[in-house]
């Protein structure tokens, strides 16, 4: 099949818009991903599984190489409720999990060492009276490797790219 020059160009284009995003802002959106732009220059791709039960997050370097991959799984009323977070070589690094509160608010995060399935890390948050998450407080629980502090922000998203979708499907 040949290909045309304009056909090449377009997703250029599409690529080049998205990468001048902020930090929060969701581009390149598609029925099923979203990319957003970090301010050290990296970026992350979610995409939704192929059932709709989950989310893949690709995050590659500002030298385009990958960094890590976290695939989620999903409650029945779309909120978060586990994820699996691998390297660069795919190689499974954590299992977290993540617990609600009656009102939904997600109020904590466990991290598991994959491979001897201890508890290293906790955030935990708080909201104010307008229903704004905090910054998560971080507990860590073992002493410190270099996977653990390679991973020591949040693995839950500030905010969910696919949220609307829950939304909209759960009223």
């Amino acid at each position: 099949m040949k290909t045309t020059p304009l056909l090449l160009f377009i997703p250029l284009l599409m690529t080049s818009g998205a990468l001048a995003a902020g930090q929060n802002d969701f581009n390149v959106q598609t029925a099923s991903s979203r990319m957003v732009k970090h301010e050290d220059g990296s970026r992350s791709y979610f995409e939704k599984t192929g059932d709709g039960k989950g989310m893949k997050k690709t995050t590659y370097n500002i030298r385009n190489v990958l960094v890590s991959v976290t695939l989620y799984k999903r409650g029945p009323f779309g909120e978060l409720r586990s994820c699996l977070i691998f390297d660069g070589q795919k190689n499974e690094l954590f299992f977290v999990r993540y617990g609600y509160d009656g009102n939904a608010n997600l109020r904590e995060e466990q991290m598991f060492d994959s491979r001897t399935k201890e508890l290293v890390r906790r955030f935990l948050y708080t909201y104010d009276a307008m229903g704004n998450r905090s910054k998560p407080v971080c507990i860590t629980l073992v002493k410190s490797t270099k996977d653990i502090e390679t991973h020591a922000v949040p693995t839950a998203p500030e905010k969910d790219p696919f949220a609307d979708d829950f939304k909209k499907k759960n009223k």
